[in-house]
């Protein structure tokens, strides 16, 4: 009995973790440009930095390649391509 307990509160716990990261948000994903993903994030409230990686050419026709978060600041860091 105390075995299966153990193994509930296990459970139990770890569902509470990982419920608690569930709130966190992602980074716009699926197919489309980097323009409207960089709107979404800008709509959200974040300060958006823009890097180009390769030849520079419209955010309407770039795509995007990594996002990362300084939460600190709000701040998000865009790579497109």
């Amino acid at each position: 009995m105390k075995k299966f307990a153990a193994t509930l509160f296990t459970g139990a716990a770890a569902t509470a973790f990982f419920g608690l990261a569930a709130p966190a948000q992602a980074a716009p994903a699926g197919p489309g440009n980097a323009e409207k993903a960089i709107e979404q994030l800008d709509d959200r409230g974040y300060a958006v930095r823009v890097n180009h990686q390769g030849m520079v050419k419209p955010l309407d026709q770039s795509s995007v390649v990594s996002v990362r978060y300084d939460s600190d600041d709000r701040v998000v860091y865009v790579t497109v391509r």
